[in-house]
């Protein structure tokens, strides 16, 4: 309803400001936006500089972590949250206890840990994803969510200090029950620093934090931006103006011709560079960037020096198509369709502020720290044609402005009709979509769960969710009733399949279930227990796991993999499911492939090619999938191996000899 009343109001304004500036003599028209767009870019340019003084927002939440309170940090992109972190850590490290930083992206966890080496020394800091382990002995452990969950679940000895950067990810469909398990398992004595630039419904979470945990955490909001953000569309003729109903009708968007080039040379002009465009589509990104291949711009030779560090000798990375419009133009473009090199020698360029401008999909504002002066918006439409929400808006919106190098940010609509523009004055007003739990029942989450509690505390763990402390009345009751009747039932399929015996206890001879934590564990310890992996090759041990892993599927196959047994455990399974009335594992789609080649068969075929020794280009090109996709997709594998890898049993060695064929360049040599 507030969207719907914020509408009626700006489209009624809108439409009197056009009558009104209709009305006005053309010069008089055309002197008043000469002066709006003067005014808007007041203050443009470097701050002076000065030493580096906290905000008061910074100080507060300082003072509350050194009173040993939890504490929830609500600030906008850019604000100086990680600051808030830093200054926990250099205490803790004094004092001799342990920390751990945790984040929901590898990519910005290996980000942190470099940084973090920096600033705390090599020897006292580690590294644990999924993919790497590096100093796991560090008194500060940088990790994924998902691994410290995992910790939790496992160790008698907790971390003193837990920060969960990016909180908002609690509310992510696929993610969100990992960062309740977490809140949930953490113990009364380790502190809890969350981190968001999103969070809404803060008091919320504040609340249920309290109830589970027995001690409400201080809820510390920043007021403002320290670097201010002025949203405007550049309109006819070149003009940049005010993102206000006022100018949107009077002034149509600039469509003349000359593309991102000439875009980028008024942007230039009015000293708003460098700048990130979002665009919708990955394609839209590298066709936009190849633009700028024979347009020199200055600092070839320090991004050349960047580029050499980052990727080596690499010949596969100084033959990319998008070398030139890098190295010369100062142009970059970023998303998961990249290897992980490339991205990572973008992102250190426009961090030391050697390129005009990146060209990026949504992939780029979800928490990397790589901010410019200026963002640029030509769609409010995501990759799959949905509308962008408030919160995606928000996280993109959020990259402009530079802490220390900006003294404004700029959010500016490029190509946009009034609707549009009126659209993205909306989402700017609007507040992010409130916070709601995920949560969700997973075999993995209940073994784990009932080798620490008995059935009744498992019971007790699911009422500590966020998701019931989110219900009320009647609907909470109902919720329960589901939830306590999902665990029932599962527990019975676990019990059938021997897991567990009569008393829910896990037999003992399984105990290495417990650390098979994919969603589709099941499928995986039932590959194991039946001995369907002796005298099978590593290649097809890695085709078989890697058929359950990866997000993007290939959209060819490269040759044919059996993955008879796959379908064999997977309709065993999920008939089990169907007995006990639960919702079935969801994989019979991906494996049935009722018209063409099925997806579990394409990822299977491209992973035995790869681990079989085929050329990375030849593979890309059979299985027509872009690098960053692929890439993805074995790393996804090894991950899975590795916890196979890691059971201690017969099937171990084979996850090993698999793991290794997957991981050479130009997936792993970066690490």
């Amino acid at each position: 309803m507030q969207v719907q009343a914020i509408g009626i109001i700006l489209s009624k304004t809108l439409l009197l400001g056009g009558i009104f500036l209709r009305v006005m003599k053309k010069g008089t028209v055309k002197g008043k936006l000469q002066e709006a767009e003067r005014k808007l870019l007041e203050g443009v340019g470097e701050p002076e500089e000065e030493g580096f003084v906290p905000s008061p927002f910074q100080v507060k939440a300082v003072e509350e972590l050194k009173k040993g309170s939890d504490v929830i940090v609500v600030a906008p992109t850019g604000s100086g949250k990680t600051w808030i972190a830093l200054k926990a850590i250099e205490q803790y490290l004094s004092e001799g206890k342990v920390t751990w930083y945790t984040t929901p992206l590898k990519a910005l966890s290996n980000q942190k840990y470099d940084n973090f080496r920096e600033l705390f020394g090599e020897r006292h800091v580690g590294l644990l994803t999924g993919e790497r382990r590096e100093n796991p002995s560090a008194p500060v452990i940088v990790a994924t969510t998902e691994v410290l969950r995992n910790a939790l679940y496992g160790s008698n000895s907790p971390p003193d200090f837990v920060v969960l950067d990016e909180a908002h990810y609690l509310g992510d469909e696929e993610r969100g029950t990992t960062w309740e398990e977490v809140v949930i398992l953490s113990p009364k004595e380790t502190q809890l620093l969350l981190l968001s630039a999103t969070i809404s419904n803060v008091r919320e979470l504040s609340g249920w934090m309290g109830e589970v945990r027995g001690r409400t955490p201080k809820v510390i909001k920043a007021q403002g931006r320290p670097v201010p953000l002025r949203y405007a569309f550049l309109g006819d003729k070149g003009v940049l103006l005010p993102l206000e109903v006022e100018y949107l009708k009077a002034v149509g968007p600039y469509r003349k011709k000359g593309g991102p080039e000439r875009v980028l040379e008024l942007l230039e002009g009015k000293g708003l560079l460098p700048a990130i465009w979002f665009l919708p589509k990955r394609r839209q990104c590298d066709l936009m960037a190849k633009r700028f291949s024979r347009i020199p711009w200055p600092k070839e030779g320090e991004r050349v020096e960047v580029y050499r560090e980052v990727v080596g000798d690499d010949p596969h990375l100084w033959s990319h198509p998008l070398l030139d419009a890098l190295l010369i133009g100062g142009v970059a473009s970023h998303h998961a369709g990249h290897l992980t090199k490339w991205k990572v020698a973008v992102e250190k360029m426009l961090a030391k502020g050697l390129l005009r401008a990146v060209f990026a999909t949504t992939t780029l504002a979800a928490g990397l720290d790589v901010p410019a002066r200026t963002v640029l918006m030509s769609s409010l439409s995501t990759g799959d044609g949905r509308k962008l929400t408030a919160l995606e808006f928000h996280q993109m919106a959020g990259r402009a402005g530079r802490r220390g190098k900006d003294k404004v940010g700029f959010v500016v609509m490029v190509g946009m009709g009034p609707r549009d523009c009126l659209y993205a004055l909306r989402l700017s007003l609007e507040e992010p979509e409130p916070l709601n739990s995920s949560f969700r029942l997973h075999y993995h989450q209940i073994l784990n769960l009932l080798d620490k509690y008995s059935p009744k505390e498992v019971e007790s763990f699911l009422d500590k969710s966020f998701l019931l402390y989110q219900m009320r009345g009647r609907r909470k009751k109902k919720i329960r009733g589901l939830l306590l009747k999902g665990l029932r039932k599962r527990l019975s399929l676990l019990q059938e399949l021997g897991y567990l015996g009569k008393d829910y206890k896990l037999v003992d001879e399984l105990r290495w279930v417990l650390m098979l934590r994919h969603e589709h564990s099941l499928v995986l310890s039932e590959l194991i227990r039946r001995g369907y992996c002796k005298g099978v090759g590593p290649s097809t041990f890695a085709a078989w796991v890697g058929s359950l892993a990866g997000e993007r599927v290939p959209r060819k196959a490269i040759d044919k993999v059996d993955l008879g047994v796959m379908r064999k455990v997977i309709w065993e399974l999920e008939a089990l499911e169907h007995k006990w009335g639960i919702v079935p594992l969801g994989l019979r789609a991906s494996y049935q492939g009722r018209r063409g080649t099925a997806e579990a068969e394409r990822r299977a075929s491209v992973l035995k090619a790869w681990a079989e020794g085929m050329e990375w280009g030849e593979v890309v090109e059979l299985a027509q999938m872009e690098e960053g996709d692929l890439q993805r997709l074995i790393l996804q594998t090894a991950e899975l191996l590795r916890e196979i890898e890691d059971l201690g049993l017969e099937v171990s060695e084979l996850a090993a000899e698999a793991r290794s064929l997957l991981l050479r360049p130009p997936v792993w040599d970066w690490f």
